[in-house]
């Protein structure tokens, strides 16, 4: 499952936009996140996906260690794939940008919506990741966000589930 700690990103983009579920009027925002990582993080969308799209080198560069077992780092389809969109969602997950010294600071965010993902497939065992948060900021978290658009924050997204289960929650259904 998708989820990740203190990862250095860009923030890509903010945009924020008025929501009105009922008769309340509550703000929204769009932020778009944007890294680079190993092609292994593909593996917590599917187990397979990171195999689907990479491959080990066959003509190892360094001779002599030949059978040394390699990562996947060649892409399967050369330049014939280049991004591809994920059909991944988390509804109701928590999300923290690091803002400052930490802590207090930090933006943080208890029921977000992630998706709209992205992989831009890189050579070299590298790709990069792309996604949406929907969240419900705050005046000030808009304004903190503000400050660094564009520039690189740490994020933690702690899926729903992850959260139930750290409460001491069972969520899988019981065995007949």
């Amino acid at each position: 499952m998708f989820m990740l700690e203190k990862q250095t990103v860009i923030l890509a983009h903010l945009n924020v936009r008025p929501e009105n579920p009922g008769d309340e009027k509550v703000g929204g925002a769009d932020l778009k996140i944007a890294f680079t990582e190993s092609n292994g993080l593909l593996s917590a969308f599917h187990q397979r996906l990171r195999h689907a799209f990479y491959k080990v080198d066959e003509n190892p560069a360094v001779p002599g260690f030949e059978d040394i077992a390699q990562e996947p780092t060649v892409r399967v389809f050369g330049d014939l794939i280049g991004t591809v969109r994920l059909k991944h969602e988390l509804k109701g997950a928590q999300v923290v940008i690091g803002f400052g010294l930490g802590g207090a600071s930090d933006i943080g965010f208890e029921t977000a919506d992630v998706d709209h993902f992205s992989v831009d497939l890189l050579e070299g065992g590298s790709a990069r990741y792309c996604f949406r948060v929907k969240c419900n900021p705050t005046g000030d978290q808009i304004k903190r966000l503000y400050e660094v658009l564009g520039g690189e924050v740490d994020i933690s997204v702690t899926p729903a589930v992850e959260k139930q289960q750290s409460l001491g929650l069972n969520l899988e259904p019981e065995a007949a």
